[in-house]
């Protein structure tokens, strides 16, 4: 993706007066990327303005070729992709892909995890856990919606601090 956007400021700057412009990878993913009519990428959209900036001014063809098919300009850049590898990354995205498929199972983790340990509470809490059910985004939505004296009367519930009866007389 790096190299098409370099492509397209390369063709720019020149400001040659050919009107037609060959650009050539052997990355379909990053072809596919710029045609796609939406990304959540900043960096595929910043290829696709850029591509789009020349427009006006060339007609611009995006073409996939196979690696290592002796075109000029190809084995070069695969030289500079090496070169570049071994440098420390340094760029405005991660560099490495986390798909949604991992995110579901982290977050599914992640709650497991908070259940047990909402289980897990010390025998103090049990009357918050009576009350409370468990971790659920409709518990949250309910006591994000409480006004300023509930939350403590929850809070109390939850730790245990509070002035119920039972409470009142564990404490003696």
């Amino acid at each position: 993706m790096y190299a098409l956007l370099a492509c397209a400021l390369e063709i720019e700057t020149q400001d040659r007066p050919e009107k037609y412009a060959s650009v050539c990878s052997d990355r379909q993913a990053a072809l596919k990327a710029l045609q796609a009519a939406r990304t959540t990428s900043p960096f595929v959209r910043q290829c696709q303005k850029a591509l789009s900036d020349i427009l006006t001014r060339h007609t611009v063809g995006l073409h996939w070729v196979r690696r290592h098919a002796a075109i000029q300009g190809n084995e070069i850049a695969d030289k500079l992709a090496r070169d570049g590898s071994v440098q420390r990354f340094d760029g405005p995205e991660s560099f490495f892909g986390v798909s949604r498929q991992n995110i579901r199972k982290i977050k599914r983790w992640m709650e497991n995890h908070h259940l047990v340990l909402w289980r897990g509470l010390c025998s103090a809490q049990s009357q918050g856990r009576g009350l409370i059910s468990g971790p659920k985004l409709a518990t949250k939505a309910r006591l994000l919606s409480f006004n300023r004296i509930q939350p403590r009367v929850v809070n109390g519930l939850l730790t245990g601090n509070n002035t119920l009866r039972r409470h009142l007389y564990v404490m003696g």
